[in-house]
């Protein structure tokens, strides 16, 4: 996690909900997150993976888990936040 992105999610809330969406193209499966600090109707389904100041709540689906979440904070004008799986912006 990003200084930048710890930053931001401790000024709103201290916990980021990161979900994971499959998406069908033309290519096949393509899974994407998406992050926010806001908390879901569907928070108690969120898995938990606390750091030691940020609480990390990850809703995987059928994809599984990461086996390593990134997340940063992105943006000039409007800053928010992104997830990556593995290092990637989508998982195949």
């Amino acid at each position: 996690m990003s200084q930048a992105a710890e930053e931001y999610i401790l000024d709103h809330g201290a916990t980021i909900f990161v979900r994971s969406h499959l998406h069908r193209c033309c290519t096949g499966k393509l899974t994407l997150l998406d992050s926010t600090t806001v908390c879901p109707a569907d928070s108690a389904a969120f898995a938990s993976f606390d750091t030691d100041a940020i609480g990390v709540r990850f809703l995987g689906g059928d994809g599984g888990l990461p086996h390593h979440l990134v997340i940063d904070l992105r943006g000039l004008l409007r800053r928010h936040l992104v997830a990556y799986w593995d290092g990637c912006a989508f998982k195949l």
